[in-house]
Parts: C-alpha cells; structure tokens; sequence
C-alpha cells in the first residue's frame, strides 16, 4: 500500500480533528522547522496543548507513536531542512565511526524500505516503455539529482536509445532542448529546494508536445500537475539529506526494466557491445604494457 505523506494525511483526516488537535497542526504548519525537532513535552508546551491533545492528534492522522509523528513532519519539509542542520542533528548522538556507519546503514536501509513500499510497479513499466517509444530522451537534474540522471544517460546510450544530458550549460539550457517536439521525452531528477526552474521547464516541455516526467522526493502538488507522469522517489532520511541510495536504485530498477521490455534485440545489442568493448580494452592494454 502507497504510504501517505503529512499533506495527504491532513487533508484525508482534518474534519476528525478536534478544535484543540487543529492547534497542534497550525502550530506544525507554522513552525514546521522547529516542530519537527522538538520533544513531546516541548511541542505541548509551543502549542499550549496537553500530552493527551498532542497523542490524540497523531494518532487520528495515522501515525503509530510520536516519533513517527515527527518523521512525517520532517519527510514532508526536508527540502526547507538545510544540510548543515540535519548534519548535526544526526551526529548529536554518534560517538564513533562503528556508530556512524550503523546509524548511516539504518538510515539507507529505511529509505530503501520507503521505496519497496511506495514504487508502483505500472509506474515503473511506463516509463520503461516511454523511454524504449521515445524518439529522442532528454534527461535533466539539479544539484544531487545529477548521478541518477548521468547514471541513465551513460546506461541509455548503451541500450541504443537516444539520450541527451541537458543543462550542464545553465544560460544555453534551452538551446540543448531546441529539437523537443512530439515524440520526446523529457524526464528529470528533481531533489532542490527552488521548485521555479523545474516547472518552468515542465511547462515547456508540455506546450512544446512532448511527455515530460518527474522523479522526486517533494510531494509537490503544483509540480505533479505540470507533469504527465510523476514518481515519488525520497532522496533519503531527513537526517542523512545529501544520500542518493533510493534515487540511484530508482535508476538501476527502471534501467533493468528497460532492458527487460525491450525484449532480446536490445539485450543482444548489449552483449554484443561488452564483446567489443573487451576486445578493445584488451588491445589498450596490451599497447599500454
């Protein structure tokens, strides 16, 4: 089952939400940076509400107990949660390495948890399928989103697709998408807090006549409306904000399905390129040595 983010749950549960609950949540959605790191008596406290107001309302909205309260909170605001300040949250406790690379493992394993559970596999094969149908692919990413797009790229044009890496040149962006017309694809990474590049982008590629597709960890209604397909994908744990694991596993999992649909012509290309490409690599070697 698709899990339900802060905003999905606010607006599934509010009428069940009494007077006094509502003033937690306008206190959260006033406050959600300092919210989202306070105690349970602290955020009674803030919201001049007691424990029982406070229990009461996460659990009318779905949440099993006040720290996955909090995690909703922070999964839903962690683009406004810079870097820095997640950092030191995650380190507060962290005595050693041993301890940190448990912590940092637990975190990945839960991100890539979040993904088993929410990745809809019609999702998946859709775009696998846009991406075979496509006349031309152009793949586009800001900041960390990056690696899952080159990744793409690099593995796409081994497929025999024709992929494009656009708006390495910022000013010149436009220019790389000149030819998108009908029959293109444009899919893009999307993991920044600006939001304003990015749908400007999907505008122009829809009055452009070409399909458009967004892969991000901000449930962001304005952005899924521009767009013809959307796919939820968490960049990482609020805390362990610059991981990539679950964008990158995205991007190998849509990677094999394309490979997979695209039947055996497209794996026997494959085959046949690694051939060559030993072939080649054995030859450098040898001049080399």
């Amino acid at each position: 089952m698709e899990e339900r983010n802060w905003a999905e749950r606010l607006a599934l549960y509010r009428v069940d939400l009494s007077k006094r609950e509502l003033e937690v949540i306008d206190f959260v959605s006033n406050h959600p940076l300092e919210a989202s790191f306070l105690k349970q008596n602290e955020l009674c406290l803030r919201a001049g509400v007691s424990k029982p107001i406070v229990i009461s309302c996460f659990r009318r909205l779905g949440y099993e107990d006040y720290q996955d309260f909090l995690e909703g909170i922070r999964g839903f605001y962690a683009g406004q949660i810079d870097s820095a300040q997640a950092s030191l949250v995650a380190l507060h406790d962290v005595a050693d390495v041993p301890e940190l690379i448990s912590l940092a493992l637990d975190v990945e394993a839960a991100t890539i948890e979040t993904l088993r559970r929410q990745l809809q596999p019609a999702q998946v094969e859709a775009l696998a399928r846009l991406l075979l149908d496509s006349r031309e692919i152009y793949l586009y990413a800001e900041g960390s989103g990056f690696e899952p797009a080159h990744y793409l790229y690099q593995r796409l044009r081994r497929c025999g697709l024709r992929a494009s890496l656009v708006g390495l040149d910022r000013p010149h962006l436009l220019d790389d998408l000149a030819p998108l017309g009908a029959g293109g694809l444009f899919v893009t990474f999307f993991y920044t807090q600006d939001a304003r590049i990015v749908a400007e982008l999907l505008d122009y590629v829809r009055a452009h006549g070409a399909v458009s597709a967004l892969i991000t960890g901000a449930p962001d209604p304005e952005l899924y409306r521009r767009t013809d397909h959307h796919v939820f994908v968490p960049r990482g744990q609020w805390n362990f904000k610059n991981s990539m694991a679950a964008p990158m596993a995205f991007a190998q999992i849509l990677l094999l399905a394309v490979e997979l649909l695209g039947g055996t012509e497209l794996q026997e290309g494959l085959k046949q390129l690694e051939s060559e490409r030993k072939n080649f690599d054995s030859g450098y070697r040898e001049e080399a040595s």
